[in-house]
């Protein structure tokens, strides 16, 4: 029912801009990453569309393995945003399309040891692993924010978002190919205890269902 009536306010928000009287572009940066985007609307409502994204890859090659840690923060951003008082602050929310996700490879030197769901492995029972953390891909959004790319006659001008993001639960999957030196029920164990581990990661990430956006900005009104 609460997604029915968001997706019915967006509608309205965004049938306000089909009888725009102004339409604006902004660039930001934050928690979300840096992205642009489109608003149009009035001083009273706008309603915007707008894309986000940062990756950053770490890598660790030594005597405790070889790493490679992919963090990679998209979204794409459906929102109304109203101005209860015509000035500059706003309370915003909408929905997101939400790509945020991490990514690890690993594959083991010769003296390195793994440890899954409390079990070590040598590196030779572990041949390689790699795991996946991913939230709900569509997120709603609340927050505050200042600024209007549309308002009155200003022509460039300063904006700025403070909310939460509802991505829910991380959603953990994980795949590791067993070494030569295993035989068939240690490989099945191994496997088994990776399985456990992501259930484990799941839990302790039970924090993370709220996204904290932060960002500012610059805008610019055609």
């Amino acid at each position: 029912m609460r997604s029915r009536l968001l997706v019915l306010a967006l509608c309205s928000a965004f049938a306000t801009v089909s009888q725009a009287e102004g339409v604006g572009l902004y660039a930001n940066g934050g928690t979300t990453g840096f992205g642009l985007g489109l608003t149009g609307g009035s001083n009273s409502m706008t309603g915007r569309f707008g894309f986000d994204t940062w990756k950053k890859t770490v890598t660790q090659n030594n005597t405790d393995g070889n790493y490679s840690l992919d963090l990679k923060l998209m979204n794409v951003d459906l929102l109304g945003d109203w101005y209860p008082f015509g000035g500059a602050f706003r309370a915003t929310f909408g929905l997101v399309y939400n790509g945020n996700k991490a990514s690890l490879t690993a594959t083991p030197s010769a003296t390195s040891q793994y440890k899954f769901n409390g079990q070590t492995y040598n590196a030779s029972d572990v041949g390689s692993f790699t795991g996946e953390v991913k939230f709900k891909k569509t997120a709603p959004y609340l927050g505050v924010g200042w600024g209007n790319p549309v308002g009155k006659s200003k022509t460039w001008g300063f904006v700025s978002d403070i909310g939460i993001l509802f991505q829910g639960s991380a959603r953990v999957s994980s795949t590791v190919t067993c070494g030569a030196s295993l035989t068939a029920p240690q490989c099945a164990q191994l496997k088994q205890d990776v399985a456990a581990g992501a259930v484990k990661l799941e839990t302790d990430l039970k924090d993370f269902k709220k996204w904290p956006v932060a960002s500012v900005g610059v805008s610019y009104n055609f």
